[in-house]
């Protein structure tokens, strides 16, 4: 997928910030925040999840990224089998825009530059339609990471399984 003109890159149809107050609607994402702030205690971030803390039915879902700020971008560290599944790269080190065309890419990335610069997670429904004409909505949880303890450098990333929906 890295070398994919942009035609062959799934194409955002929908983007919503949820209110954080609505996490209680979403079980799963809610056990996942409540690990995130079991382990951030009182910094800006923890350093990791365990993912001993959230619910399996997420670890398909995962993303761990490293935040670029100064490209625009992140990179992704570890992503779950069903991500993976539908993004195999021998090479690893994906980026955004090898997922989404430029400007899809712009709004995913500013949507976790507002997690790197508040410290604060996020909520957010998604949809969208491949180029094959399947679409897939789903919720989704952003958790700021800090490896230095200082910055977000980081970020753990899945879904509400309950809320993916392909059609």
């Amino acid at each position: 997928m890295g070398n994919m003109a942009d035609d062959d890159r799934l194409k955002v149809r929908g983007y919503d910030e949820l209110p954080f107050s609505s996490i209680g609607a979403y079980p799963d994402l809610e056990r996942c925040y409540r690990a995130w702030l079991a382990a951030k205690g009182d910094r800006l971030a923890p350093s990791a999840v365990d993912v001993d803390d959230v619910p399996k039915s997420v670890l398909p879902y995962v993303m761990l990224l490293d935040y670029l700020p100064e490209e625009n971008d992140v990179e992704v560290r570890i992503a779950g089998n069903y991500v993976g599944e539908r993004t195999t790269d021998e090479h690893g080190g994906r980026r955004l825009r090898d997922y989404f065309c430029d400007a899809d890419a712009e709004t995913v990335f500013a949507s976790m530059q507002r997690v790197a610069t508040t410290g604060l997670p996020s909520l957010a429904a998604r949809a969208y339609v491949t180029i094959e004409g399947r679409e897939y909505s789903y919720v989704r949880i952003i958790l700021p990471l800090s490896a230095n303890g200082r910055t977000v450098t980081g970020f753990f990333k899945t879904i509400e399984p309950s809320s993916l929906d392909i059609r």
